[in-house]
C-alpha cells in the first residue's frame, strides 16, 4: 500500500476508499446520492478542512472521525459523542470571539464532570448550555441572557422571559443522509421558542454540522422572514466565526 504524505493522498488508496468515505461522515446510503466525481470531490472538502483544522495531527483526526461514524450504528451514545464534540467546537469558537474583543469572561463547568461547559459569563450576560427552563418546558441548546442588575440564581433569571436575548440549536451529526432530520428537529425546537414569546422574543440561530441543499433553502427562506437570525455551517470556520462574533457582541 502507498503512503500519504498529505490526507488529499488518500483519495487515491484504493484500499481504503470505504473507511475514507466513513470518516468523511458518509454512510453507506448516503453515498448512493452521488456519482463518483461527486463523492471525490466532498471528499477532497472533508479532507481539505481537516487539514486546516488538525495540521500534521490529520492522521488521528481521520481515525477518529471514521470510530465516531461507524459507531454511530451501536446506537445513542455515538450521538451524543458527535453532539459533545459540536458543542465543544461552538464554546471554543466562542470564547475566542470574547478573547479576540478583549472582553473578560468566566466559564462555568458542571461539578460531576470538570470538562463540560455549562456556562460562560460575561459583563451583563450569561451564556448558558443545555438547560429546560420552565419558561420554555423543554431543553434548549443555547441560551444568552442578560444580567444587568440580576443577583439572583440561573433559575430565576430563565424565569423571566424580558431577560432572554438569543436562543440556539446545535446539530453535530456529520452524515448528509440525516441532515435534513437534524434540521427538522432543530427547526422544531426553535419554533417553539418562537410560540412561548409571542410578542418580543430571543433572536434565534442554528448551527449544524451538516447542511444539506434540501434544507438549506429553507433555512435561507428563513433567515430572509426574520424567523432566523443566524445560520452556520460548524465546519466552515468563517460562517461560525461570524457567529460567534455577533452573539458575543449581542
Amino acid at each position: 500500500m502507498q503512503l500519504a504524505s498529505k490526507p488529499q493522498d488518500l483519495i487515491e488508496i484504493s484500499e481504503i476508499r470505504s473507511e475514507l468515505v466513513t470518516a468523511a461522515g458518509f454512510s453507506d446510503k448516503a453515498t448512493n446520492y452521488f456519482s463518483p466525481s461527486e463523492l471525490k470531490n466532498a471528499l477532497l472538502e472533508v479532507l481539505q478542512e481537516i487539514e486546516n483544522k488538525t495540521g500534521l495531527d490529520w492522521r488521528a483526526e481521520i481515525v477518529y472521525r471514521f470510530l465516531l461514524t461507524r459507531g454511530d450504528t451501536l446506537g445513542g451514545a455515538m450521538r451524543n459523542i458527535l453532539g459533545a464534540e459540536a458543542k465543544a467546537k461552538f464554546i471554543e469558537a466562542v470564547e475566542l470571539a470574547l478573547h479576540e474583543k478583549a472582553i473578560p469572561y468566566t466559564v462555568g463547568r458542571s461539578k460531576s464532570n470538570e470538562e463540560k461547559v455549562q456556562a460562560i459569563s460575561w459583563p451583563e450576560r450569561i451564556l448558558l448550555f443545555d438547560k429546560k427552563p420552565k419558561l420554555i418546558g423543554k431543553n434548549v441548546d443555547v441560551i444568552l441572557l442578560q444580567t444587568i442588575g440580576e443577583t439572583s440564581s440561573i433559575n430565576t433569571l430563565m424565569n423571566q422571559a424580558e431577560r432572554y436575548l438569543v436562543c440556539g440549536e446545535i446539530k453535530g451529526g456529520i452524515d448528509p443522509a440525516g441532515a435534513d432530520e437534524h434540521w427538522k428537529t432543530a427547526s422544531g425546537a426553535l419554533a417553539r421558542i418562537r410560540e412561548k414569546f409571542p410578542l418580543q422574543g430571543p433572536r434565534l440561530f442554528f448551527v449544524g454540522a451538516a447542511i444539506e441543499n434540501s434544507m438549506a433553502d429553507e433555512i435561507f427562506s428563513q433567515l430572509n422572514s426574520g424567523l432566523l437570525e443566524y445560520a452556520a455551517n460548524l465546519n466552515v470556520s468563517k460562517q461560525l466565526s461570524d457567529l460567534v462574533t455577533w452573539l458575543v457582541s449581542f
